[in-house]
């Protein structure tokens, strides 16, 4: 499903609140087992899931978040998590909708950025993950820490990173924030390239590096720069679920399981 597509309409009047709300009302769907088959259920048709969405949603959301929970309702889905995809899908989109109206056409790579930023502070440092998604710590306490180790992410940036702290996923925080910032960047027409490097990497060469992976993915890609001195030198580029490895260290490990062959 084309997210961006559908929640077009609301692009113009988009705020980090309708944003917020989905969120809300994806953790009552996540929370409550009946809410969620009835909101999918095959046998009831589009129009009679969304007049109950509205019904149920439209006390506790304003008329924005409680206009696009009934749109989704309306549509056919393969699974209830599926529903429940989409939903988390809109609340992100929503997110990067409303920091473009707030800040124009950049706004959107302001969002993914701060997403990308809080997902390395993560990834690099465990026992902060862990602290942050620890289960026994206050909501507050947990949102304090947020503020003081990201003080600088943008009101949309915290938002989202807020929501992959305090509420259980499948995944880790570091690897939810990816996956949306990953989401926000194909709403830009273009997906994000992580490069690690070892060394240095001069502006013409960045340049003629996007070049390159965006003549290969046949889209204009975001080009993410994480120096790794474990690689000795070289690149190593992952695109979505796509590992390029140029490395040094690459050759070196595919060097040495010769020699052990």
């Amino acid at each position: 499903m084309d997210v961006a597509s559908l929640l077009r309409p609301w692009a113009e009047q988009a705020h980090s609140t309708i944003s917020r709300e989905l969120f809300d009302a994806l953790e009552a769907v996540q929370g409550n087992d009946l809410l969620r088959r009835s909101l999918t259920d095959p046998s009831r048709s589009g129009e009679e899931r969304g007049a109950l969405a509205r019904r149920i949603f439209s006390t506790a959301l304003g008329d924005a978040a409680t206009g696009i929970v009934e749109l989704l309702s309306s549509r056919a889905w393969a699974t209830e998590e599926a529903f429940s995809e989409g939903l988390e899908s809109s609340a992100v989109v929503l997110a990067g909708f409303a920091a473009e109206r707030r800040m124009g056409p950049e706004g959107l790579d302001t969002v993914v950025d701060d997403a990308l930023g809080m997902q390395a502070v993560l990834e690099e440092d465990p026992e902060l993950q862990q602290a942050l998604t620890d289960a026994r710590a206050p909501r507050e306490a947990k949102l304090r820490l947020l503020d003081r180790v990201a003080p600088s992410l943008r009101e949309e940036g915290r938002l989202l990173a807020e929501q992959a702290i305090l509420t259980p996923r499948a995944h880790r925080p570091h690897r939810v924030l990816a996956d949306w910032a990953e989401l926000l960047a194909e709403v830009r027409e273009g997906g994000i390239a992580r490069v690690r490097y070892a060394g240095a990497l001069d502006d013409a060469q960045v340049e003629r590096l996007r070049g390159a992976l965006s003549r290969l993915y046949g889209r204009e890609l975001k080009i993410v720069l994480d120096e790794d001195r474990t690689l000795v030198g070289g690149l190593r580029i992952t695109v979505g679920d796509e590992v390029i490895d140029g490395s040094v260290a690459a050759r070196l490990n595919e060097l040495q399981e010769r020699i052990r062959a």
